[in-house]
């Protein structure tokens, strides 16, 4: 349990689910490709970040509808003005759950999946570590 929580929170602070140091993202919404620190890949396959937009969807309409549907409930408020308050959080809550969603897919992911030899390149400092080998640099 202690090992999920650790995940969970390097994927909400959007670091390398593997060391915990490098930057998942490079910018605003471009993606490091592989960790700055263990270069471990991100992305372990074409269509992996699927599951990370579905979090994002759920995630959004789950607090879209928390906040339209309490004031729709109210039988004196017009649906324009409701409509009004609930359209932008359908539009912006997506843009702002994109970092966090990717992150937290990639967490729960490295949970389930955890990562072998094979994920990470030669050169990575965790597999020359795990082989023995110094690294002078």
């Amino acid at each position: 349990m202690k090992r999920f929580l650790l995940l969970l929170m390097r994927g909400l602070l959007l670091r390398c689910p593997v060391c915990g140091q490098g930057k998942l993202f490079s910018g605003i919404y471009k993606m490091n490709e592989h960790c700055p620190v263990c270069q471990f890949k991100f992305e372990r396959e074409e269509g992996y970040y699927t599951s990370s937009m579905a979090i994002n969807l759920v995630v959004s309409e789950l607090i879209a509808a928390a906040v339209v549907l309490p004031l729709a409930a109210i039988p004196s408020i017009p649906v324009l003005p409701v409509l009004l308050i609930g359209g932008p959080f359908a539009l912006i809550l997506p843009l702002l759950l994109f970092r966090p969603s990717r992150g937290l897919w990639l967490a729960m992911d490295h949970y389930l999946n955890p990562t072998s030899g094979n994920d990470l390149p030669d050169e990575s400092p965790l597999l020359q570590r795990s082989r023995g080998v110094r690294s002078d640099h």
